[in-house]
């Protein structure tokens, strides 16, 4: 019975972390028999987010975060240190997700490398699949990575922007590193019924076309602007698109964290109070989970996003989607599903520019989507047939 054992899962709290999660152990668990085993920071929250998957969730006893403490059960570390080693010894894979930890912009990585540098002195088989990898701005992170990446039994990114600096900065063979996609451009959404009751309780009532902003409170640490000045541009963009594009507005706060410097939803109902004459709506129910808000953002007119599995969500929908960003996984992800047909100036943005440009909002809110949504119908079949591809070489690693 082959066990997979999951890591660089932090919480499913990000409904990106859930997409990436629930895309992987849907499909993983389909096989016969497979058991798949998630580490993550909020296992009983996790548990909740992934059921139905087929999944396990444990409280990851390699990397403990202070600031998700009181959500893991409390255990002594010589029993922590036992329960790593039980887990790694009946584990036939250790898989690595998690998008974009390898990166000096978190400041996680290296503990995120620990349980698979334990597992390769084991000898169980890893790999690291649908990874944005870097920019390192640290020697020892750089050659922490390379080491661990060296040794890997798969490894694969979800967009060129990772593999040219594997390849080029790192040094890595360009037989060694598969070019990809994202999981996420596999998970389900929910029924197109649940999406519009969803839609109704936030009180868009018919089905009338809309379009969804997707704000992320967290940005503002990852760059140089100030909380004010990113609520002043979020504000001045929700108001153009609707003058604009004259479509009902629905914030999608795609992250319900329990540490309010990252809880979108603070900032979508700052927004919202700041144009009470703008017919705007709030995503924002308890337990609005990763599939619902795919269904929603597969169903806008258009999406503009600063949380990046958000964009993929409507992407992976055949939606048109932009990206405000703030590192080089925005472009790179964009940019490759899009192709070079479509401007990068176009579908993404770095934020601090956004937030600087007075004329940002207008050229966003003026794209010819449908321009965008029937290239987008011509480039999707190939992206998630890479982001499948996947899933067919974890198969065949545990065959091997």
């Amino acid at each position: 019975m082959p066990n997979i054992l999951i890591t660089g899962i932090t919480s499913c709290e990000s409904r990106g972390v859930e997409a990436l999660a629930r895309s992987l152990t849907t499909e993983l668990t389909a096989a016969p028999d497979t058991t798949v085993t998630v580490l993550t920071q909020t296992p009983d929250l996790d548990a909740a987010a992934l059921r139905g998957t087929g999944a396990n969730c444990t409280a990851d006893p390699f990397v403990l975060s202070r600031s998700w403490a009181t959500m893991r059960p409390v255990e002594t570390d010589p029993n922590r240190r036992a329960r790593a080693q039980r887990l790694l010894q009946n584990a036939d894979l250790v898989l690595a997700t998690g998008g974009d930890l390898h990166t000096s912009d978190y400041g996680v990585s290296t503990s995120y490398l620990a349980v698979l540098d334990r597992a390769q002195q084991l000898g169980v088989p890893t790999a690291m699949i649908g990874q944005s990898i870097g920019p390192f701005v640290d020697p020892a992170e750089t050659a922490a990575f390379t080491a661990t990446a060296s040794r890997l039994d798969l490894l694969t990114v979800r967009e060129t922007t990772s593999m040219s600096y594997l390849t080029d900065q790192l040094g890595l063979p360009a037989a060694r590193v598969v070019l990809s996609a994202d999981p996420a451009f596999l998970l389900h959404p929910s029924s197109p019924q649940h999406a519009e009751q969803l839609l109704d309780d936030a009180g868009l009532v018919g089905q009338q076309p809309y379009v969804c902003l997707v704000p992320s409170r967290g940005v503002t640490r990852y760059s140089t602007i100030s909380d004010a000045d990113h609520l002043d541009a979020l504000t001045r963009l929700a108001d153009t698109l609707w003058r604009v594009r004259r479509r009902p507005l629905v914030l999608v706060p795609h992250c319900h964290d329990s540490r309010a410097h990252n809880d979108d939803r603070i900032l979508a109902r700052q927004i919202a109070g700041r144009l009470p004459d703008t017919p705007v709506h709030i995503l924002d129910r308890d337990g609005t989970g990763a599939g619902d808000y795919k269904a929603v953002l597969g169903g806008a007119e258009l999406v503009v996003s600063e949380r990046l599995h958000a964009s993929i969500g409507a992407l992976s929908s055949g939606t048109p989607a932009v990206a405000i960003g703030h590192s080089p996984k925005f472009h790179g992800v964009l940019a490759d599903t899009y192709g070079p047909a479509i401007a990068a100036t176009d579908i993404h943005r770095d934020v601090a520019a956004f937030t600087s440009d007075p004329a940002a909002a207008e050229q966003l809110a003026s794209l010819d989507t449908a321009k965008l949504r029937d290239h987008l119908a011509t480039r999707l079949p190939a992206i998630t047939t890479l982001a499948a591809d996947d899933l067919a070489r974890v198969r065949a690693l545990l065959k091997s």
